[in-house]
């Protein structure tokens, strides 16, 4: 496995006595604390073996270590590096997993579709490889409405769920503007479907004039004074 290391000392690292190497063990276990630490107690860590061939010069002080989250969640790349007496960085692949029990379908499930009790079920899976989140409770997917379709087996994400719309187009709402002295009811039309918490446009009853608001429930659109 390659390992790209920048080397900043004009000591000769090949020449130096075994004793003056900086302990393979050492710089793995700095870059596992690294990732171990950003991710908590329930990752599992394993930093890839370093080429044995590789010979840095033994650090006067801590190892630092330095580390960003990866595009996908399983393979990171952290930098440990040494300051003093001599500089060198060394970037050590590092693999991670963390298994949950997340909720997944049982059957698929075209989009639209009001995810039923009996369409969920929890199984273990490393979480790592879930970029998108996942569900670790089936209150928080059944009822809501798929966004797109999804096979049986698939882990259910936060992205995939909609809740259902608590205002449908056409129906009589009530638009509310308030502020922290007073608030302002009237009468309105809803122009699109919306669950709680979504923005739709409405239109003024008595004004026909056409305003967005958040949908708060009970009939009830909140707009902008």
């Amino acid at each position: 496995m390659r390992c790209v290391v920048l080397l900043a000392c004009t000591l000769c690292c090949a020449r130096l006595p075994a004793a003056d190497f900086e302990p393979l063990v050492l710089i793995r276990a700095a870059a596992q604390k690294q990732v171990a630490a950003q991710l908590g107690g329930a990752a599992q860590v394993n930093a890839a073996s370093l080429d044995g061939r590789l010979h840095l010069p033994a650090c006067g002080s801590a190892l630092e270590s330095s580390s960003t989250s990866p595009n996908v969640g399983t393979a990171w790349s952290v930098a440990v590096h040494c300051s003093t007496p001599s500089s060198w960085t060394v970037y050590v692949p590092v693999h991670v997993t963390e298994h949950r029990r997340v909720l997944v379908l049982t059957r698929s499930l075209p989009p639209g579709t009001p995810v039923p009790l009996d369409a969920v079920a929890l199984q273990e899976r490393d979480v790592a490889v879930l970029p998108m989140g996942y569900l670790e409770h089936a209150e928080d997917a059944v009822g809501k409405l798929l966004r797109r379709p999804m096979a049986a087996g698939a882990a259910l994400t936060p992205d995939a769920l909609t809740a259902p719309a608590s205002i449908k187009r056409g129906q009589d709402v009530t638009l509310l503007g308030q502020s922290a002295s007073f608030s302002i009811r009237a009468d309105g039309k809803a122009l699109s479907d919306g669950a709680n918490g979504d923005r739709i446009r409405v239109e003024n009853s008595d004004s026909h004039r056409i305003v967005e608001g958040v949908v708060r429930g009970d009939g009830t659109v909140e707009v902008g004074l």
